[in-house]
């Protein structure tokens, strides 16, 4: 069945003349015009690295790029499994981005780095203390190249530390999106490759100023004065609830009404307000008037707050 040309489904409010046409490849995304420069900018990077890897180890290689795709992070994340992940620190604002490196690549280029010949591993464990400071050497090495690639962004790029699988578990939502471009590195005895992960609130020093970056979110918000005002009358469900108690199940099994139940919690525990799900404050039950209400002592510490003091 061929489509319907010209049809417009709208409400009454909206004129035909105004109805624009939507290409669905690009909603949600990123088209590929604007992509493009990006794209060969990694692509040079490809190029120039397998200069730098030939003339500071000594390595014949060559570095291509494969592949560049959107996904979610926690795709990404789930996909690098165990394999060795470091951050990197994009521009003056710190935005965020993942590297990660094939075994297979990272045990030759240590070996290199240690004197070694670089040959071939069959190394399948996690990566020592020792061999992550050598592979930092190589990160650099990685970082160095990016910011020549991405001089026409006025992007500098710098190692962060070593990120492990539970720890990227908490850093990303499911709604969060990155851009992924994927590197294969051949070198004289040994292949693998790497994986540049950008997630999408860190692209707008590539994309152009309608892209927001993640400090820019955090720092002014991303609603417009619009939106915020009708948020105001959003509602959110509460929920005052006392955490941590235990009872057992014959004390269960003989309830009845009137009886009181021992909840092994002592009486100075502050019982938990919980906004949307989401624990927010410490508070105890009160009477305000005719209405039940919960007195704030203080706030709870949120788990982005947490991660960021550890």
């Amino acid at each position: 069945m061929s489509p319907a040309r010209g049809a417009v489904l709208a409400s009454g409010s909206v004129a035909p003349e105004q109805v624009q046409p939507c290409n669905f490849r690009t909603v949600g995304g990123i088209d590929q015009a604007r992509l493009a420069p990006l794209l060969a900018a990694c692509e040079g990077f490809a190029r120039t690295f397998s200069q730098t890897v030939q003339g500071k180890l000594g390595l014949t290689c060559e570095i291509t790029l494969q592949s560049s795709e959107q996904m979610p992070c926690p795709v990404f994340v789930e996909k690098a499994g165990s394999s060795y992940i470091v951050s990197l620190q994009l521009g003056p604002q710190g935005e965020l981005a993942l590297l990660q490196i094939d075994p297979v690549l990272l045990f030759p280029i240590v070996d290199r780095l240690l004197g070694g010949s670089g040959g071939p591993s069959e190394l399948a464990r996690e990566v020592t203390e020792i061999e992550d400071h050598i592979a930092q050497d190589f990160v650099r090495l990685i970082c160095h190249d990016l910011e020549i690639a991405w001089r026409a962004f006025n992007v500098s790029a710098s190692t962060g530390m070593r990120q492990m699988p539970g720890q990227l578990q908490k850093m990303f939502s499911a709604k969060d999106n990155a851009l992924v471009f994927s590197f294969a590195a051949n070198l004289q005895t040994a292949g693998g490759g790497f994986q540049l992960m950008l997630p999408i609130a860190s692209l707008g020093a590539f994309l152009g100023a309608n892209t927001i970056s993640a400090p820019e979110v955090h720092r002014r918000g991303a609603m417009s004065n619009k939106l915020a005002e009708k948020a105001l009358g959003w509602t959110f469900g509460l929920e005052l609830a006392l955490s941590g108690g235990k009872v057992n199940a014959s004390d269960l099994l003989n309830l009845s009404v009137g009886k009181v139940l021992p909840l092994g919690v002592p009486v100075q525990t502050p019982a938990v307000l919980k906004i949307g799900g989401y624990e927010s404050f410490a508070a105890l039950p009160v009477r305000s008037g005719r209405h039940r209400g919960a007195q704030l002592l203080g706030r709870l510490p949120q788990p982005q707050e947490t991660e960021n003091l550890q």
